[in-house]
């Protein structure tokens, strides 16, 4: 049987702790010291807004808490407490920080803190809305379909990207796909679509989304 013909994309895989730590830091930096917004299309909406008002929340909560405790472990426990909301908004901002990207080239769909996917754009052929859960975070495959990948920062899932040739991708201990789908999520899946549109006149005739 004559083998598919396939180009080659790029799976970074989640760092290590040391380096999910780093990541969010800088991205809080970032933040802070107001560094001008990366380009590109930003994702998991839901994830941001979630985090952000539980954030608020242990805030409130925290004070409360100890306002109630004796003296000698109010320290400790603010100490804690800092913790939590510079997690949650280290958090945020490194979803902010890591926007999806796309040029002439290729295709970048970012996690932030929990690996990426990289794709030709040439291979690209076309972008819809889909919804869609896959168990697990960052890059995966998907069960019960041998040639599809996902990439995202929770299981929800809210676009699909059409793959021709497919898209040979190592997922390390889950082997090689050679993927012809891709689940993603984006805060615009239309944005998203509309980058790809303007990408064409650089890529070969007729490789543009549908």
């Amino acid at each position: 049987m004559t083998e598919v013909a396939h180009v080659t994309g790029t799976v970074t895989a989640k760092p290590t702790r040391t380096g999910v730590v780093g990541v969010l830091g800088r991205s809080l930096a970032a933040v802070v010291l107001r560094r001008p917004a990366v380009p590109g299309l930003r994702h998991s909406a839901g994830l941001r807004q979630l985090v952000l008002p539980l954030v608020g929340m242990e805030l409130v909560t925290g004070f409360l808490l100890s306002s109630m405790l004796p003296p000698v472990v109010r320290p400790v426990h603010m100490a804690l407490e800092a913790l939590l909301v510079l997690g949650g908004l280290a958090l945020v901002a490194a979803l902010l920080r890591h926007p999806h990207e796309v040029d002439a080239d290729r295709l970048v769909l970012r996690t932030a803190f929990l690996g990426d996917v990289e794709l030709p754009r040439s291979a690209v052929r076309s972008v819809a809305p889909v919804v869609r859960t896959v168990d697990g975070k960052g890059p995966r495959a998907v069960p019960g379909e041998p040639d599809a990948v996902a990439c995202s920062v929770s299981d929800s899932l809210n676009l699909v990207i059409r793959l021709d040739p497919p898209v040979r991708l190592d997922l390390g201990a889950a082997g090689l796909v050679d993927a012809r789908t891709v689940y993603a999520s984006a805060d615009s899946v239309p944005a998203l679509s509309a980058a790809l549109r303007a990408t064409a006149q650089a890529v070969s005739s007729g490789s543009g989304p549908a």
